[in-house]
């Protein structure tokens, strides 16, 4: 008898996730992937790469058998996107998140503690002027009763739970809402309060019946109907002297316990009455709230959500997070998403829901108006992350209405094709509102372009953005924003916005041009925050040709000119990275190369710019991720890579510690640049960069002869190189024979140096190529800071068919 394999028993949805276990549902069979402590299910070999070289692709899923499908065309789609190269993107974002949120929550306990303090002494000037009218109302009770006179209706008075007359005085129709009115205006804010503790106004008539009556009103209330019931409910107690009118109201505890459960606005889930309205919790009685300690709300909306696994792994990964919506437009990801979030157990965290993405946030962001009830609850998230197939730009307005004060914007752009490439440049433009940049830092441009789109978005609504994290990561671009709403911090917005001039035919230098300028008045203000003066800067920063190539510059930008990301924050995610789990978060080795590679770069500000010094202008001593000075400008935006200059100059390519030896020895900082390995991110001008590569042409690697056509833009740099035996040679090789027509070697430089502080004359700079200086000291952990691919003619894999 011959035996045969048979298929893995299939489990349903309840059963405990485990990865590789097959599912049944709805007469369909998936297979379970894991991705940190979430788990998605997707139909048995789904394609989730693509390789353009391969002839044979898996048997769509739901076939029999085993066989292959020899037509790449025949291949099933994706009906729901996924994409696992992207692991890391998210791996990053949960990190990021995390380490927000402990700050962010920090700062709002801070305000809560201090709102809570301010409302709990409110409360007790209340209690103590409600206590003296209790006491004198007794004492009005005790002596002399209130009378009405030719059948006009008298106001009763109220005194905690008890009811009685204002001292037997007259009082008209017109005199009441008199004086209503003054107490309606006086005490609207103490209404509510005045409810929830079962005190009500009644009028009482000659029938001896009790009505309630609406604040300020002569008008029954009949939906109040716990009042309208006279003795029976209220049980209002007569004096035979009064002719049966009315004196005073005595409920009895029961009566009382019913009126307030009556009249208490039931407690809703999700939403709290506490006095700052940032609890999150439900808490529907005064002892269940002093018995549960005070808990921050924290909400997050991914608002392009497809399988929902961003969503699934920040329930599941972030503490405190109190809520997570999975958005999508299409129904089938909806359909997908809900039946992950019931497979992870997660339904009591994450909230599935079916719309446009602009549309929810807008609707999130104005809400239809509340006219009655406690006090509205706000649904602003505090985290929104947008990560679309494409560009963000048109999801960007509406995520910052819809993002709560001191909230953080998570945003990818996948199209790199777009805001690092000239061959779209008007689809650029329109996008991002800037024109895109030409070199080997195109991927950078690209980043500050996407940048600078947000902050010009924010800013026409006073709203101020921080870029925490920016990273050009292989084929997208992600950043991670702070928004506050600060409109003195949107004035520094034109100082911080810049054009750029390339030299992109050339050489492949370039200058910067400023839209505005911050001018710090000193003596005035106080002195660890003097005020600014915002005008506009002053132009050209230089030629139209290049001063160093003799070529043609074109402008790029506006683009962002500020730091693009916030020291404290990255070194945050770090110690988060430290202590995570390598088998949750598989990408980690990565993670914390790039992280520490993206953090060296702020080395090449300024201090206290580079975040090593604390911020003078921040007064929260206790903030655990203190802002950037809005005034700070990177005024060494790019890098560049050494073995491009090399080609400009027909030479060996010299070795990057090389370099950045002899630019660290002649005073410069130097260190390296996240978006491209050999890269060099440094604060020395372009000229001293051209006299490096010079130097290294004359001393370590000379020009063959006639390498260098005349008019060339090699040609241009190398006229002015040093002549043998010059001031600052240590010898080595001539470069005559390399370069026609060398009369004026040694002329002086030309072109207008804008901000950037030049030498006078770069020939007396000592150039010396120290590679032991140049090398960046070892750390303790042996760091990946670029990935290399982790296949062939991979990417961003095609877009989701949207069906199953």
């Amino acid at each position: 008898m011959s035996t045969t394999a048979h298929p893995e028993p299939t489990k349903t949805l309840g059963d405990p996730p485990a990865t590789g276990q097959l599912i049944a549902h709805e007469g369909k069979v998936y297979e379970t992937i894991r991705e940190g402590r979430a788990y998605i299910l997707i139909p048995p070999h789904t394609r989730t790469s693509v390789d353009p070289s391969s002839k044979t692709k898996p048997k769509p899923a739901g076939g029999e058998g085993g066989g292959e499908v020899k037509d790449v065309k025949d291949a099933t789609p994706q009906g729901v996107f996924y994409n696992p190269i992207q692991q890391f993107n998210r791996d990053l974002s949960v990190l990021a998140i995390r380490a927000f949120r402990e700050a962010f929550c920090e700062r709002r306990r801070v305000e809560h503690e201090r709102v809570s303090g301010k409302a709990g002494a409110r409360k007790e000037r209340k209690r103590q002027r409600r206590d003296e009218a209790i006491a004198g109302g007794q004492a009005g009770v005790d002596g002399v009763d209130g009378e009405v006179k030719g059948g006009v209706e008298t106001e009763a008075v109220e005194v905690g739970g008890m009811v009685g007359l204002d001292d037997g005085q007259e009082e008209t129709d017109e005199g009441g809402n008199q004086r209503a009115g003054l107490k309606r205006k006086a005490g609207a804010q103490d209404e509510g309060e005045e409810q929830r503790n079962g005190v009500a106004k009644v009028r009482v008539v000659e029938s001896g019946s009790a009505v309630a009556v609406k604040k300020g009103g002569a008008v029954p209330d009949n939906a109040e109907h716990g009042a309208t019931e006279g003795a029976s409910q209220r049980e209002l107690v007569t004096d035979g002297d009064t002719n049966g009118i009315v004196t005073h109201a005595q409920p009895s505890e029961d009566a009382e316990k019913a009126y307030i459960a009556d009249t208490e606005p039931p407690a809703v889930k999700g939403v709290s009455r506490d006095v700052d309205g940032t609890n999150g919790q439900t808490q529907a009685t005064e002892s269940d709230r002093q018995s549960q300690p005070w808990r921050p709300r924290f909400r997050i909306l991914d608002a392009l959500s497809a399988t929902g696994l961003r969503a699934l792994r920040y329930a599941a990964e972030i503490p405190f997070a109190t809520a997570v919506t999975a958005n999508d437009m299409d129904r089938s990801a909806v359909k997908s998403i809900r039946t992950h979030i019931e497979h992870n157990q997660l339904s009591s965290k994450i909230t599935a829901t079916l719309g446009n993405a602009i549309g929810h946030m807008y609707n999130i962001a104005f809400p239809p108006a509340v006219t009655h009830g406690p006090t509205p609850f706000t649904g602003k998230y505090d985290v929104i992350d947008l990560d679309p197939y494409g560009t963000a730009a048109p999801f960007i307005d509406s995520a910052l209405q819809a993002l709560n004060d001191g909230g953080m914007l998570c945003v990818t752009c996948t199209d790199s094709a777009v805001f690092a490439s000239c061959g779209y440049a008007e689809k650029t433009y329109s996008l991002y509102g800037g024109m895109p940049i030409k070199g080997a830092h195109s991927h950078e441009g690209g980043l500050r372009l996407v940048i600078n789109s947000v902050a010009t978005a924010a800013a026409k609504y006073g709203l101020a953005i921080e870029p925490l994290l920016s990273l050009s990561i292989d084929f997208y671009v992600r950043i991670f924003i702070r928004v506050t709403k600060s409109p003195a911090d949107v004035k520094f917005l034109a100082g911080k916005t810049m054009l750029v001039y390339g030299c992109d035919t050339g050489c492949g230098a370039w200058h910067t041009q400023m839209l505005g300028r911050n001018t710090r008045q000193t003596g005035k203000g106080p002195p660890n925050n003097p005020p600014f003066k915002h005008g506009i800067a002053l132009a050209p920063s230089t030629d139209h040709l290049c001063e160093h190539c003799n070529s043609k510059m074109h402008i790029a930008g506006p683009m962002w000119a500020g730091p693009i990301l916030n020291r404290a924050f990255v070194e945050k995610i770090l110690n988060g990275a430290k202590h995570a789990d390598q088998e949750i978060y598989q990408t980690l080795p990565r993670l914390e190369g790039m992280l520490d590679t993206a953090l060296n770069e702020l080395a090449v500000l300024p201090e206290p710019s580079n975040g090593t010094n604390p911020n003078q202008n921040n007064t929260t001593t206790n903030d655990l991720l203190p802002k950037t000075p809005p005034e700070t400008i990177d005024t060494h935006p790019f890098f560049f890579i050494p073995s491009a200059l090399a080609k400009v100059l027909h030479c060996v390519a010299p070795g990057e510690a090389a370099v950045k030896g002899a630019l660290r020895h002649a005073g410069y900082r130097a260190t390296r640049s996240h978006c491209k390995p050999g890269s060099i991110k440094t604060d020395a001008p372009w000229s001293v960069v051209w006299e490096v590569m010079r130097e290294w042409v004359r001393q370590k690697a000379p020009v063959k002869e006639g390498a260098l056509r005349e008019g060339s833009p090699g040609w241009w740099i190398m006229r002015k190189a040093r002549g043998v035996g010059e001031a600052g040679g240590v010898g080595g090789g001539t470069v005559e024979g390399a370069v026609a027509g060398t009369g004026d070697v040694g002329a002086e430089l030309t072109g207008v140096q804008g901000a950037e502080e030049m030498p006078k004359d770069t020939k007396l700079m000592k150039v010396i190529f120290d590679e032991a200086l140049g090398r960046d000291k070892p750390g303790k952990k042996k760091l990946v800071r670029y990935q290399a691919n982790p296949r062939e003619n991979w990417g961003p894999m095609t877009r989701a068919k949207g069906h199953t």
